[in-house]
């Protein structure tokens, strides 16, 4: 399995640095949390190091190899992938249209999960209900969700980065989520989740990174990470309780 490795990165707009000089590690073999308070550069970072926005300095790696710069779709040649907070897809085109255009263009032998071998299959195994001739326009918030990280699987990753990938989520559709996340990192790939709702965090992730005003303020275990006083502080409150 592949990790990230970030290494003084800042990322500056005007004279807000919402990554500041970061230097933090995102295991292998592990499903990430990445939290913090609105404002501390989660989005910044996925943005970073998917190759939307370049830092201004330091490096970005999956494992040895450096992504700094690259263009985004030579970041997913490499093999990570992304979702987004609000799903981007063309409501005009179908469930197997979107799922498809990744499959046909990612340019690598990496086995998909769940032995999937098309885009019909892909749908499926993220637990899309509606037929794959369906246009997105006419799709849940749900099934939107669900779409997002099919696409993404579809371009055959070794990191995933999920944002906020179960928001507006009903508590059913949040368990499935999570059980098909499960399922994603044992095939093989790393997972990092941006997610607010703690429970979900604490049941899914085995380990925790938390920014606070684009600096790591803490890492580690969930249920370490979230006793922290300067976790409390910056991020949760006191009177946190899972």
């Amino acid at each position: 399995m592949t990790g990230v490795r970030v290494r003084g990165c800042t990322v500056a707009f005007g004279g807000l640095r919402a990554i500041d000089d970061l230097t933090l590690d995102i295991p292998a073999n592990a499903v990430t949390a990445l939290i913090g308070p609105n404002g501390s550069g989660k989005s910044t970072f996925v943005n970073m190091v998917s190759g939307q926005i370049p830092p201004r300095g330091g490096q970005v790696l999956l494992d040895t190899d450096a992504v700094t710069g690259l263009r985004p779709d030579r970041i997913v040649h490499k093999g990570l992938a992304r979702t987004y907070q609000v799903p981007r897809v063309p409501k005009e085109l179908t469930i197997d249209e979107v799922i498809s255009v990744p499959l046909l263009y990612a340019r690598s032998d990496r086995p998909l999960p769940g032995g999937a071998r098309s885009a019909a299959d892909l749908a499926r195994y993220c637990g899309l209900r509606p037929e794959v001739t369906t246009r997105c326009g006419r799709l849940s918030v749900s099934d939107l969700r669900r779409l997002e990280i099919a696409r993404a699987l579809a371009c055959r990753p070794r990191v995933l980065l999920l944002d906020e990938s179960m928001a507006g989520l009903s508590l059913e559709d949040t368990d499935q989520v999570i059980g098909l996340v499960r399922d994603i990192h044992a095939s093989g790939v790393t997972v990092v989740v941006i997610e607010h709702v703690m429970r979900i965090i604490a049941r899914l992730c085995s380990h925790a990174i938390v920014l606070n005003q684009g600096r790591l303020l803490a890492e580690g275990p969930p249920p370490q990470v979230l006793t922290m006083a300067s976790v409390r502080e910056a991020y949760l409150g006191k009177g946190f309780t899972l």
